[in-house]
């Protein structure tokens, strides 16, 4: 994932606006140092990258590290640095907050691919876009270290048809009746339709499915009740790619990876908690 040097000196002038007032006063930033970054407990590394970025436009070297998507153990050092302490103080917070929320998003994405392909090898597990607003890159990063890739980078890049694009139609038959139309407007894109929990969702899916469409989603439906619409659907179009939304976690995600959908959409990987990094920094 690519950073502009512009969006990493803007991390590092967000902690830094004009100058480390606390290592100016005590006079010890000519200092020599070392720098380490070490995990407390057992994760999916992720942000590296990013925070090597960081430590190299503060003055730093960097001397050792571990790459996105690395499984290590507690205690392992992620990232190590030499410089100046003016350096190091300058790049500590910043680069441990990228480590801590990054790997605490790849470490839950991995737990969760894991969960879901003990229950079926072949299933997906992609993210939304329902992410903090103004971090969509670095999340998408996170949860890229960790095997979950993005359902829907943006509304530019894919086609995703919501009930609330139906409401101006007047609802799926009318949508189905200019599906040809439609397609013939994307020809490169993949029409994807998601159904509501409704009385006739079934219906509404078997109609979709007979027409052809690429994908359908289904919105915040029970395991047992996808299940049987998956079947179902199976006998009628056995292509479709069927996608379960909405209130997926590690608490469920083995309940909806036996429905037998093929991608299962969640937006718990950005609410992750952050991990826990220490950092130390010592003169040389």
């Amino acid at each position: 994932m690519f950073f502009s040097p512009q969006e990493i000196a803007a991390l590092i002038q967000e902690d830094q606006p004009f100058l480390d007032l606390t290592t100016r006063m005590l006079g010890i930033g000519d200092q020599a140092a070392n720098m380490h970054f070490r995990c407390r407990q057992d994760i999916t590394v992720a942000g590296t990258e990013l925070a090597m970025k960081i430590l190299d436009a503060c003055g730093l070297t960097v001397t050792e590290s571990q790459p996105s998507g690395a499984l290590v153990a507690t205690g392992t050092t992620l990232l190590a640095a030499e410089g100046s302490a003016s350096a190091a103080h300058s790049a500590w917070k910043v680069a441990q907050n990228v480590l801590e929320y990054a790997c605490g998003i790849a470490t839950y994405s991995a737990q969760l691919v894991q969960q879901a392909r003990q229950i079926n090898p072949r299933v997906s597990v992609v993210a939304t876009r329902k992410n903090i607003p103004g971090i969509r890159r670095f999340a998408v990063m996170a949860a890229l270290a960790g095997g979950v890739m993005p359902h829907r980078l943006g509304i530019s890049e894919s086609v995703l048809v919501f009930d609330q694009h139906l409401a101006f139609l007047g609802g799926i038959s009318p949508f189905l009746q200019q599906l040809a139309q439609y397609r013939r407007r994307v020809p490169s894109s993949k029409i994807v339709v998601e159904v509501q929990k409704t009385d006739h969702t079934l219906t509404d899916a078997l109609a979709l499915a007979q027409a052809g469409v690429a994908g359908i989603q289904f919105d915040k439906m029970a395991p047992g009740p996808l299940a049987e619409i998956a079947a179902k659907l199976r006998a009628v179009a056995p292509e479709v790619t069927l996608f379960a939304a909405g209130g997926i976690t590690l608490t469920n995600i083995q309940a909806y990876a036996a429905t037998g959908m093929d991608a299962l959409v969640t937006s718990a990987v950005y609410h992750a908690a952050p991990t826990d990094i220490g950092v130390e920094i010592r003169p040389v």
